[in-house]
């Protein structure tokens, strides 16, 4: 239920109504919300405070503003693209170590693996199997590979089935794909995570969640180790 705005926080107040009018109506991504003149009407403000709220909400990636014919505004298709630029700032801003950074991915993956393993069909062991061939490629360069390896991590997260966790492997991928410089490694480290690559999809393949989640925690023990003797002298 919207509501006629009381307070001297015209926007705010009207940002978070808006965001709990699609939660609870249950709109699905796509649809389209009230219009500027109705909403002005049921909040009782200006036009101008109304498209500062739209803008606000843009920029947090709940709607999108479509302009022209047949335009308004639509409830957002939904992406991770905001929530992962707001924890990379967070993180970089409170100067979050690596070794933080490759506990937290141990922690979370941990999990995954063992999820995967559990969970996965035909189809996932298909697709995660897809990933691998292409990072086997010994023609590809540094920067396919790290999306191939971003693939396969977040494709794990995906066959884990649940939501919450892909959401934190996407993120956290992120941002350890723009903390680590990948240059600065020597190339002897992409054939030796292909092998760990190699382990943790067959124990995903043979549904031994135990053996996923070991394969998984080798492979992120040696790129921490590899990663810190070849970039900081240890």
């Amino acid at each position: 239920m919207l509501n006629p705005v009381k307070n001297r926080r015209y926007t705010d107040h009207i940002v978070e109504q808006l965001k709990e009018y699609i939660l609870n109506q249950k709109l699905s991504p796509g649809e389209r919300l009230p219009s500027e003149a109705k909403l002005c009407e049921t909040f009782d403000v200006s036009p101008g405070t109304i498209r500062e709220a739209f803008h606000m909400l843009e920029h947090d990636g709940v709607v999108n503003i479509k302009k022209g014919p047949g335009g308004g505004l639509f409830v957002s298709e939904g992406n991770f693209y905001h929530v992962i630029e707001s924890i990379f700032y967070a993180l970089r801003w409170e100067q979050i170590s690596f070794e933080s950074l490759m506990e937290t991915r141990k922690v979370l993956e941990d999990r995954i693996a063992r999820l995967a393993a559990s969970r996965s069909t035909k189809d996932d062991i298909t697709e995660i199997g897809v990933i691998l061939k292409k990072m086997e490629t010994s023609d590809i360069n540094h920067a396919q590979f790290v999306q191939y390896d971003t693939d396969f991590h977040v494709c794990l997260a995906k066959v884990a089935r649940n939501k919450i966790l892909e959401m934190f492997m996407v993120a956290v991928k992120e941002l350890h794909n723009r903390v680590v410089d990948y240059e600065a490694l020597y190339d002897e480290l992409f054939p030796v995570a292909i092998r760990f690559h190699r382990d943790i999809y067959a124990a995903v393949a043979e549904k031994e969640p135990e053996k996923a989640a070991a394969a998984m925690a080798a492979h992120l023990e040696y790129f921490e180790e590899h990663y810190l003797k070849n970039t900081r002298n240890v």
